[in-house]
């Protein structure tokens, strides 16, 4: 039998690229094991984002060329991921990150599921611990996010005794890839698919990023999940998409939307598209993701996207709230306001990583150890209540 994989979670966030998107893609590819030094050569020869493909292809290409085939996986996720107007390139990208990532982590005998959802499948994976099981954690990301790029971070699950479900909903990895199934806000419908078809009670739920929210909701209405971690905090993902630089920017375009003002809505987004790569990276990513035909269309959408009074007051189960004091996608107030926001959770608590736990940035890249460790702690005492 092969053995398994060995990995080591690095501590640091370290300085890749200018573009503070970009470096923290680089931070996220080191977390998943992909050598430091050679990113850092990488990261130097980018000087737009049109660049990113081609320079991670040349990468995958060299890694799988010498035997290095979990790096070849994540350059080849890296590569996808700023994929720009080319749906067969990115497809073929996606396949053989998919491809690389399984061949890699064979010895893992991880569990490939496709679950029944309207307008196709979902995608879930499932890893049992070697030793007796001392629990089920069910793990989603946010956005766009596959399994596959958290599977290392959450890895430390498996070797402390939980048996750790993931999946993907909808407008995430194979649901949007292969059955074109949009992002949905009631997070609580793929979440209790999966329940369902695993047969499953008392578990733990763990979302990621714009997971955070899905996670929070799903709990609101599905009490099968008995305690949950929101690994960021999101609140508000208006507010953080449209106040990250100010909230000024906010309350205009919050005002603009609130009044269906789609064509100045639509006017300013494009303006900002022609001016500065992010904005347009994150238009055209979202917009797909989300099933939005124009800018406004988006921003409206994401509206739905919020943990309201009314949801959070449905939460009743033991509550995990993680944030980065310097995140540079979800601003730290959301922390708060969340917090205050559980009035009828059996428990809530949190941190708010800094930066001398080398975890102040987003979903803690930079010290994914300590965190996972903090998770662990906190399952073990409530399971335990």
């Amino acid at each position: 039998m092969t053995s398994k994989l060995k990995t080591k979670i690095p501590v640091g966030y370290f300085h890749f690229h200018d573009d503070v998107g970009l470096n923290f893609q680089f931070n996220r590819a080191l977390v998943n094991q992909c050598p430091m030094d050679e990113m850092m050569e990488a990261a130097q020869n980018i000087k737009t984002y049109a660049d990113v493909k081609d320079i991670m292809t040349v990468l995958a290409e060299k890694a799988l060329a010498e035997g290095r085939v979990l790096n070849a996986s994540f350059y080849c996720r890296f590569a996808e991921f700023f994929c720009f107007g080319d749906s067969a390139e990115k497809k073929r990208l996606f396949d053989q990150f998919i491809q690389l990532f399984y061949k890699a982590l064979e010895a893992d005998m991880i569990e490939r599921h496709k679950i029944e959802y309207p307008g196709g499948f979902l995608k879930a994976i499932r890893v049992k611990p070697d030793r007796s099981k001392t629990g089920t954690v069910v793990v989603h990301g946010g956005g766009d996010s596959f399994v596959e790029e958290f599977y290392l971070s959450v890895r430390g699950l498996i070797d402390e005794g939980f048996e750790v479900i993931m999946f993907e909903g909808p407008g995430q990895g194979e649901p949007l890839q292969k059955y074109n199934i949009k992002m949905t806000h009631e997070w609580e419908k793929p979440t209790k698919a999966v329940l369902d078809y695993f047969g499953l009670d008392n578990v733990t739920l763990v979302g990621i990023s714009l997971g955070g929210y899905f996670a929070l909701r799903a709990a609101a209405f599905e009490k099968r999940i008995r305690r949950v971690i929101a690994w960021d905090v999101v609140y508000d993902f208006f507010e953080c998409v449209m106040g990250r630089n100010g909230m000024l920017k906010y309350y205009i375009i919050n005002a603009l939307v609130s009044i269906n003002a789609k064509p100045i809505i639509n006017c300013i987004a494009r303006r900002q598209m022609r001016g500065k790569e992010m904005e347009k990276w994150i238009y055209d990513q979202m917009m797909y993701t989300f099933g939005a035909e124009t800018p406004f269309d988006y921003l409206k959408t994401l509206k739905r996207y919020r943990c309201t009074k009314d949801i959070s007051s449905r939460v009743s189960q033991d509550v995990l709230l993680l944030a980065g004091a310097d995140d540079h996608i979800i601003p730290v107030r959301m922390y708060d306001r969340q917090f205050k926001a559980l009035v009828n959770a059996r428990s809530v608590e949190g941190r708010i990583f800094t930066k001398e736990d080398h975890a102040s940035n987003h979903c803690q890249v930079g010290n994914i150890g300590l965190t996972l460790n903090y998770i662990i702690d906190w399952i073990n005492r409530k399971s335990s209540e």
